[in-house]
């Protein structure tokens, strides 16, 4: 990680200083944070199973201090990715809190390529156990933004998400004149949103609650390929121990369709260790639970495990694809004030393994 502020470059001494937390002596970034506008560089790993291992790297302006604006500060980005198999994408995003964190933004463009396995959505008949190639070349228009009810935890607000691909399905037929099967498609969805959110970091949270509720909607006089939409609610909390040490963490999130959703717009089980869409139907259920004891010091431990459900209907419930995971790993406490830790996930699946660098919590939202 690199960290770069503006202006002239600080001497040497006072650089040591800068990074230094005045309570232990230890590395720490939340001076730099509170008080300086600047630069935040922050290269990192894939390892999703889904692309395979590859490299990313952001870079992040903040726009002011912390201590400038009582709350945390707009930020905005650019970032870009590849791995091995060919994934990749760049883009530009904004993160704005306004009127002292009563007004919560996002926005965001990209272009991506992606090569994922496509095990199937319940709908193309494909065999669970098998994948196909599936590039998707895209563009993606975000806007979100969300209100302070009051002087309340509520937040209310809604988001617009466009989805411009190319889809190129590449079946394994030894025919030389045939390389797969291509076809465009378009996601317009306009979304409303119902936020409780009472942690108390947004970072890697020790404490309190973040629920929502959200509702989607798109159809074709939006540009969208078809008419559908989605209900999503989304539960988790962080219990802290009585000895201070031990952060229980409890997660649970469940997505609903209707009507005709594009097959690659259809929800997924989203766990440390199983591969992106390959547990993929109209309906998901996902619950994970985490704990987070501090070893020594700054240092911290992490174990968690998880499962996860995608079924077609209620009545076939049993019968969706089930997939469950275990890890571990470890932590940093990077920025005391901002109580932000940075660190390792190891996990492993029902079938696959994977481990993640992880900045804050694995539950960012």
């Amino acid at each position: 990680m690199l960290l770069l502020s503006n202006g002239a470059l600080a001497q040497k001494n006072e650089s040591k200083i800068l990074f230094k937390d005045s309570l232990d002596q230890a590395f720490d970034v939340s001076d730099w944070l509170l008080n300086k506008k600047g630069f935040l560089v922050v290269p990192s790993v894939i390892t999703e199973p889904a692309v395979g291992y590859g490299a990313a790297a952001t870079a992040i302006y903040f726009h002011s201090s912390y201590t400038d604006k009582k709350a945390p500060p707009s930020m905005t980005g650019v970032f870009g990715m590849g791995t091995e198999n060919g994934t990749w994408g760049f883009g530009v995003f904004h993160i704005g809190y306004w009127k002292k964190d009563h007004i919560r933004y996002m926005g965001a463009l990209g272009k991506m390529n992606i090569n994922v396995g496509f095990y199937g959505s319940a709908n193309l008949g494909l065999l669970d156990i098998e994948s196909v190639n599936l590039n998707m070349d895209s563009w993606l228009f975000l806007q979100q933004i969300r209100f302070r009810i009051g002087k309340s935890n509520f937040f209310s607000g809604g988001r617009y998400l466009y989805y411009n691909t190319n889809n190129t399905f590449d079946i394994p037929i030894n025919i030389p004149e045939f390389s797969g099967i291509s076809f465009p498609s378009t996601l317009s969805e306009a979304s409303l949103m119902l936020n409780y959110d009472t942690r108390n970091n947004i970072f890697s949270p020790t404490k309190g609650f973040y629920l929502e509720l959200s509702g989607t909607y798109s159809d074709t006089w939006m540009s969208g390929d078809d008419l559908y939409g989605r209900v999503a609610t989304k539960i988790i909390g962080y219990l802290l121990s009585t000895t201070s040490r031990m952060v229980v963490g409890v997660r649970n999130e469940n997505t609903f369709s209707v009507g005709n959703v594009p097959f690659y717009a259809r929800p997924i089980v989203n766990l440390r260790g199983a591969p992106l869409m390959k547990y993929q139907n109209k309906n998901v259920t996902v619950t994970e639970l985490e704990f987070n004891w501090n070893a020594y010091h700054r240092w911290n431990i992490v174990g968690f495990t998880g499962i996860g459900n995608s079924y077609d209907s209620f009545d076939n419930f049993s019968q969706g694809k089930t997939v469950a995971s275990i890890g571990a790993g470890f932590r940093y406490l990077l920025a005391r004030k901002f109580g932000m830790q940075m660190g390792m996930d190891f996990a492993q699946s029902t079938d696959d393994f994977a481990f993640y660098i992880v900045m804050g919590t694995s539950w960012l939202r």
